[in-house]
């Protein structure tokens, strides 16, 4: 059970014992008046029987404001183990509640400084290969700013959110759903969406390395990066770890990636559009 349960838990108890304590004080006020009552009754009747009951009375409600004071000492007593164990469980939250603050802000700096290398690293071209046969037409710009390379899985889970992030960023996103129409053809119009793109955005899973498509793009991709010699493929790593993508990918596991396992799809879409705007 957690320290924030506990502390719950422990603190319902206590607010139960003040409740009872209240009652059993009650009691014991309500028994001791009437008591005096039935004594003052005894003492000024006439009457023998009178007097007889009426001692009986105020013994009877003596021995019951007795039994309540008593019930309230034991009530006393298990309030004050109650209040030892809620403070015990509130210094044990708090201490908690600070390693997680302490792990949230690392996470947040780790955050910052991923999200800085990869703009940097996606900005930086790299040096034109020896025989590119493929030149680069820099005065004709590309109709998409991304590409967006995913398995139909992950569609609804991070694809078309992120291609929603991206697009509210102001950025051309060739997405399959949109651009593909009925009667083309498919490869035609992913090549083509590959070829009239600046940059592609690759959704690496367990389900990308496990399709024929994805990884005919990702070849695409990787083919233009080296007939440009820019960086070209942007990743984000969904549901993958280093070790998977190196034993799929291991170019692919060189290129500095953007995570969803600690990057929201707004943040991963700022990160993306600050290195296509470069």
């Amino acid at each position: 059970m957690s320290a924030e349960s506990d502390l719950k838990r422990y603190r319902a108890d206590a607010e139960r014992l003040r409740k009872d304590i209240s009652a059993a004080s009650s009691t014991v006020a309500d028994k001791r008046k009437k008591a005096l009552a039935a004594g003052q009754a005894a003492d000024k009747s006439k009457s023998p029987a009178t007097q007889k009951s009426k001692r009986a009375d105020a013994e009877r409600l003596t021995k019951a404001a007795n039994d309540a004071e008593k019930k309230r000492a034991d009530l006393e007593k298990k309030l004050a183990a109650t209040e030892v164990k809620v403070n015990a469980a509130l210094g044990k939250v708090e201490k908690e509640r600070a390693v997680r603050e302490r792990s949230r802000e690392r996470k947040l700096q780790e955050l910052a400084r991923t999200t800085d290398r990869a703009a940097t690293q996606f900005a930086t071209p790299l040096p034109s290969r020896v025989g590119a046969t493929t030149p680069l037409i820099r005065n004709q710009r590309p109709e998409h700013d991304v590409f967006l390379s995913h398995a139909s899985e992950d569609k609804d889970e991070i694809a078309r959110p992120l291609k929603d992030a991206l697009e509210a960023l102001d950025l051309n996103v060739w997405f399959d759903e949109i651009r593909i129409k009925v009667g083309h053809s498919i490869r035609q119009s992913i090549e083509e969406g590959i070829s009239n793109s600046r940059f592609g955005v690759v959704i690496v899973s367990p389900d990308f390395f496990a399709k024929q498509w994805t990884n005919a793009e990702l070849d695409a991709l990787f083919g233009k990066k080296m007939g440009t010699g820019e960086n070209l493929v942007l990743p984000v790593w969904h549901h993958v770890s280093k070790d998977e993508v190196m034993r799929h990918s291991p170019l692919l596991a060189g290129i500095l990636a953007l995570n969803t396992a600690i990057m929201t799809v707004d943040e991963i879409a700022a990160a993306l559009a600050e290195a296509v705007r470069e």
